[in-house]
């Protein structure tokens, strides 16, 4: 359990509230609610706990598992025993390990591999709550803060060095780091365009910040390779705190406490274990998933097409998957992976799945603080089953994946030899990204987004590992899959049909769950 310290008991019950509502977008219906039955999953427990940790509130992961309900969480928070983590520690600069994510991204070997990243562009009001001018030198001031806190925003990447790649942390940002660019409206798309293509992984150009005063727009750029899109969100709240003056005090977890975590992990019986269980889904014998046609597949064919539930059938799949114990997105997988597989013909179709990685290894460091690229990818096998069998022939395979989802990547990339059989699998990847496109609106902050495109996020002539890249999101209470495909492989009509079959999947399951036999 954790504790709560000078916090008193009304105020902690408001704070959970307030981050109850602000993840699940409605505050808890009563002292009973379920926070997982009421449409949480663990990418919005880690967000509820980082905004407890910033309002001073001492907790972690174990009190949203364990607690559950508004009571069984409150009853936590006041408890007076302390979870035990190891505290981060300021570190020198140097060589630190690549984190097994990284070693993934590597190993795709991308066109153009510099001009991958994250881009986003927020409006500054001219004063910050406390009356300071929120000028320039101000601003770069704040990012520079960010920069001294965070080693991810200072780490170059030699990613074909003689020995493998090799990562390591600047004393401090490259030239570069800030930048002033006073333009009208018709010149802000080259602005923007021409930051997001400065990044240079080799010599640690992997954050930089573009200034436009006229507009007062604050464009934010970071390579993918040094974060991940969590860290994005963790990065925009920490800005507006570095620029309104709520500097945190505490030093960050860093992504080589990650890596020493890990390596502890590997060295375990657990791994050892959970080795066997990733190699028990039998990833060699599943097939890859047929195209209509074929073709080289860059960016610049992409396309998307998107379903969704209903309010009501989404409120009804939220409170199964509360009671069949798997979040939203595994279900919103299965039901992918069953599709593709009838319509295919395959015996079994593996999914490629995003994990927030911000999971604490048993012993390690708290690292919800963290800003990295500490997201973590593991396989799901989902079999066609004979008829009638969904969902339950699914949900067994949801359970057949180990608890510790960084397990996959971290055993994949040890070059120890115990992963076999980590194959490629299907072609498919899902990213289920919960309510955080509602999170990252910051409706009644003080940074807002602004209204403008911040330049291309990677280089058209990049292409897709995967063939079929499937994005999860619950907007407006609305369960929302968008499937990304090139059309030099799919035709618009199978997609669509894919994701109709899936919905109808997903509507079964709700609706078997509601009316147990």
């Amino acid at each position: 359990m954790t504790e709560s310290t000078d916090l008193g008991p009304d105020t902690l019950s408001a704070l959970l509230t307030d981050v109850w509502a602000a993840a699940l977008g409605k505050p808890p219906s009563g002292p009973d609610s379920d926070f997982f039955a009421a449409g949480g999953d663990s990418l919005l427990m880690v967000r509820g706990v980082t905004q407890l940790r910033k309002a001073g509130v001492t907790t972690g992961p174990a009190d949203f598992l364990y607690g559950r309900t508004f009571a069984g969480i409150l009853a936590r928070l006041r408890a007076d025993n302390t979870e035990a983590h190891q505290p981060a520690a300021r570190h020198s600069a140097g060589s630190v390990p690549l984190l097994p994510c990284q070693s993934r991204w590597i190993s795709q070997d991308f066109t153009d591999p510099d001009h991958f990243g994250f881009v986003w562009v927020f409006e500054v009001p001219e004063t910050t709550p406390d009356g300071d001018k929120a000028d320039a030198p101000w601003i770069e001031a704040a990012v520079r803060r960010l920069t001294d806190r965070h080693e991810a925003l200072r780490t170059r990447y030699l990613t074909d060095g003689a020995d493998g790649p090799v990562a390591e942390v600047l004393p401090q940002a490259p030239d570069g780091l800030f930048a002033t660019v006073d333009t009208d409206d018709a010149g802000l798309a080259d602005a923007f365009e021409q930051a997001v293509r400065g990044h240079r992984l080799a010599e640690g150009r992997v954050f930089n910040a573009l200034w436009l005063p006229r507009q007062r727009y604050l464009q934010i750029a970071v390579h993918h390779l040094t974060l991940d899109g969590y860290s994005l969100t963790m990065l925009a709240d920490e800005l507006e705190d570095a620029l309104t003056g709520r500097d945190p005090a505490d030093p960050a977890a860093q992504p080589r406490d990650l890596a020493t975590d890990l390596a502890g992990w590997l060295a375990s019986p657990q791994a050892d274990e959970d080795a066997a269980r990733w190699t028990a889904l039998g990833l060699p014998g599943v097939p890859p998933v047929p195209t209509d046609r074929s073709g080289p597949g860059p960016l610049s064919t992409s396309t998307a097409a998107t379903a969704g539930l209903d309010e009501q059938r989404t409120a009804a799949l939220q409170t199964a998957a509360g009671h069949l114990g798997h979040p939203v997105g595994l279900l919103a997988l299965a039901a992918v992976a069953r599709s593709v597989a009838e319509r295919f013909d395959l015996p079994a179709v593996s999914v490629d799945t995003y994990h927030h990685g911000r999971d604490t290894v048993p012993g390690g460091h708290d690292i919800t603080t963290a800003l990295g690229y500490l997201q973590a990818t593991y396989p799901v096998v989902i079999h066609a089953g004979p008829p009638g069998s969904w969902p339950q022939d699914a949900l067994d395979d949801l359970a057949a994946v180990p608890q510790a989802k960084f397990g996959f990547d971290a055993l994949r990339y040890a070059g120890d030899g115990r992963l076999t059989g980590a194959a490629r699998g299907s072609g498919i990847r899902l990213n289920f990204r919960s309510r955080m496109n509602q999170v990252n609106d910051r409706v009644g902050r003080w940074l807002r987004p602004a209204d403008a495109a911040g330049g291309s996020r990677r280089s058209a002539r990049q292409r897709e590992p995967w063939v079929l890249n499937v994005e999860g999101d619950v907007v407006a209470d609305r369960l929302l899959l968008t499937v990304r495909y090139s059309t030099d492989h799919y035709a618009e009509e199978t997609v669509q049909r894919l994701l109709e079959r899936a919905m109808a999947l997903l509507t079964q399951l709700a609706a078997d769950a509601g009316n147990p036999r």
